[in-house]
């Protein structure tokens, strides 16, 4: 089947709105690249660090709900044992108390905030990445633990998946290979020309 040449870049810019639209959306997308378009070895690449970064930021999403249910299913059956007692004859003050002071501002007020940081430190790694894939830069300091998981995700998948990849690598008995993006690189490089991952 031919497969359309499309650029490249518009091709990533729609990746980059499927991540914001939603799982449904980025699988749909990126069918339609793998299948109906030319894609080199960046935007594979790209497609994969994509798929990883929504994928990392779904558990973080659905770690937070598992953590946020248990409290919730926690603080909630203390206060039906407070219930329980006042049905038993103690006062109803006891429940009155747990709510105002303990179960309403802790538990629903601190954990709605909580929710509310962990989505917009996910929104942030979302935008870092863009910056660092438009400005062709790593990213730094507080999201290299990021950069770094992308990077093993690339690099399982390449030395996994990519067929034709690793027939070209065995294939070539001399030269020297990016661990980062596959490219081959001179035997004395100090960085990849293609990429700029340095070594």
């Amino acid at each position: 089947m031919k497969k359309f040449k499309v650029n490249e870049n518009l091709l990533a810019l729609l990746m980059f709105a499927a991540m914001f639209a939603g799982w449904q959306y980025l699988i749909i997308v990126t069918a339609f690249i793998w299948v109906f378009c030319e894609a080199g070895k960046s935007l594979k690449n790209l497609t994969i660090k994509i798929i990883a970064l929504y994928g990392a930021c779904a558990l973080v999403l659905l770690g937070w709900d598992v953590i946020n249910q248990g409290i919730t299913t926690l603080f909630g059956g203390l206060r039906k044992f407070f219930e329980m007692l006042v049905s038993w004859g103690v006062s109803k003050d006891l429940v009155n108390g747990y709510d105002d002071y303990f179960y309403i501002p802790i538990c629903v007020k601190v954990f709605e905030i909580l929710g509310e940081v962990v989505t917009f430190i996910i929104l942030v790694v979302k935008f870092r990445f863009i910056l660092s894939v438009i400005s062709n830069k790593e990213m730094k300091g507080v999201f290299f633990p990021v950069q770094g998981l992308l990077d093993k995700i690339v690099t399982f998948a390449n030395n996994n998946f990519y067929e034709d990849d690793k027939a070209s690598k065995e294939t070539s008995s001399k030269g020297k290979f990016c661990p980062k993006c596959g490219e081959k690189i001179e035997e004395n490089a100090s960085f990849c020309t293609s990429c700029g991952n340095k070594f």
